[in-house]
């Protein structure tokens, strides 16, 4: 049986505990010797950090090169505040709080 995957999107997803820092270690200005201008690390959070990721970096971090190279399109999701996690909680009708305090 063959299927035509030409119109079909495919949605790749996981946590990738640990890509932040192989990003941050690519990324970070790199200084040596006495000339050196010494700088203090900037502090970004992880969602941002994630936003550089390339192809390089999730094969260093252990994809195979045959399917990264089937992924043209890579994006990054934003952390949730709290807001925003309290709403997910709560209004949903089927939220789980709400099936919680029945029990």
């Amino acid at each position: 049986l063959q299927i035509d995957t030409t119109n079909i999107l495919f949605i790749c997803g996981g946590a990738f505990d640990g890509m932040d820092k192989a990003i941050t270690k690519r990324t970070a200005k790199k200084t040596l010797g006495f000339g050196a201008d010494v700088q203090r690390k900037e502090e970004r959070n992880v969602s941002a950090i994630l936003k550089d990721v390339v192809p390089e970096d999730l094969l260093k971090f252990g994809l195979i090169p045959e399917f990264i190279g089937r992924l043209p399109v890579m994006v990054t999701l934003d952390q949730l505040d709290r807001d925003a996690l309290i709403q997910i909680l709560t209004k949903p009708k089927n939220a789980l709080t709400k099936q919680y305090e029945k029990i």
